[in-house]
């Protein structure tokens, strides 16, 4: 009989997947998104920062901006404290809201603004914590006249910082005034606007002589530029070096202010006026600019 031949069953290969099933390893790269210098952030914010200035009811961008990034906390932080408005009700939220005055933001505040007078005047107790606004360069006190505080706080404290000076309110009397002044050392610019009040209150630092430097820009608003004002200035020892002056008041009271032009003859760069020929407060012709001459 005859064999049957053996067959050997040769292995057949897998079949292959087609390329969409197959895997492809790829490398990964890591990219690296550039970061935007810090100067060129800080010049975003810092125009953001002047808008909300312009417009309170857009203060809402900067707030937005410091949670975009912990590296901008800082910069935003300065330009949200930059400038503070205190009146009462301001007043009584930052000491809610900062009640240990060393861990506050009153170290950023450059500009500040406090009402002393009407409705809106601040508690007493802003006068403990005004010591730590340790870098304000600009004060101003604001008050309508009329309803007024019946005495000046006996905490009454500015901060040395302070290099400009600005009264626009009938609260405080002449020689409170010079009282204020006599505590900042570094003082340079006054500005004097409103009802003049020359007695009315005790002066707290009678015989305290007045230490500012004296040499920005001096500007009189209305009985400011009076006599009373021209001897308080010419008595300072150092004497007065204001590089400008400017001058708003009625016709009449002109002729007390040659002496402070006199006294600083020097140093006056630039002199602007305002008279109001007709003797009328509220009236008053186109200003004319004239370099002084030294």
């Amino acid at each position: 009989m005859g064999s049957k031949a053996s067959k050997t069953r040769r292995p057949t290969s897998a079949k292959c997947p087609t390329p969409v099933e197959c895997p492809v390893y790829a490398k990964a790269e890591t990219v690296i998104v550039p970061r935007l210098p810090q100067e060129i952030i800080d010049e975003i914010l810092n125009y953001l920062g002047a808008t909300d200035l312009a417009d309170p009811r857009r203060s809402w961008s900067l707030r937005s901006c410091a949670l975009v990034s912990k590296s901008w906390v800082p910069s935003c932080r300065q330009l949200l404290f930059h400038t503070v408005v205190f009146t009462r009700v301001a007043m009584e939220r930052w000491l809610e809201r900062f009640p240990v005055p060393e861990e506050s933001p009153a170290h950023l505040v450059k500009d500040l603004y406090v009402w002393i007078g009407a409705r809106y005047y601040v508690p007493d107790k802003f006068f403990e914590y005004t010591p730590w606004f340790t870098n304000a360069k600009n004060l101003s006190l604001l008050g309508y006249k009329g309803v007024v505080m019946m005495e000046r706080p006996s905490l009454w404290r500015s901060p040395q910082s302070v290099t400009s000076l600005t009264v626009k309110t009938g609260w405080v009397c002449l020689v409170e005034i010079r009282d204020i002044m006599a505590e900042l050392p570094n003082l340079d610019s006054l500005w004097l606007s409103g009802p003049l009040l020359v007695d009315g209150r005790v002066s707290q630092g009678i015989g305290t002589a007045l230490r500012g430097r004296f040499g920005g820009k001096l500007r009189l608003c209305n009985r400011y530029a009076g006599e009373s004002v021209t001897n308080m200035l010419l008595e300072i020892p150092t004497g007065i070096h204001f590089t400008e002056f400017q001058i708003e008041c009625p016709r009449v009271l002109l002729p007390s202010n040659v002496r402070l032009l006199e006294a600083c003859g020097k140093t006056l760069v630039k002199l602007s006026y305002m008279v109001d020929l007709e003797r009328k407060s509220h009236s008053f012709w186109p200003s004319r600019f004239r370099r002084a001459k030294g």
